[in-house]
């Protein structure tokens, strides 16, 4: 199940836009400048497996310097949730 997984993710970040990350934010009450969508596309985009099956901390950490407080609150508080599922 986890290399099926694997595969549907890897798919689906091989075709994300940022238009797609600007409207899941908005959809989750969360506003990003141009700036952050492009942050965070950019982390999607190259370590999407870290966040995926690996020790995404130090990322988190860069990304805490990165973006506004309330987008890397709700980013965590997705991250978790999600990493439940």
């Amino acid at each position: 199940m986890g290399d099926f997984m694997e595969f549907i993710l890897k798919e689906y970040v091989e075709k994300i836009r940022e238009k797609d990350i600007k409207n899941y934010a908005l959809k989750e009450g969360i506003n990003l400048n141009d700036d952050e969508v492009k942050i965070i596309y950019m982390y999607i985009k190259n370590y999407w497996q870290v966040f995926y099956k690996g020790n995404p901390e130090e990322l988190f950490l860069e990304l805490k310097s990165k973006l506004s407080e309330n987008a890397y609150n709700k980013i965590i508080e997705l991250y978790i949730e999600y990493k439940r599922k």
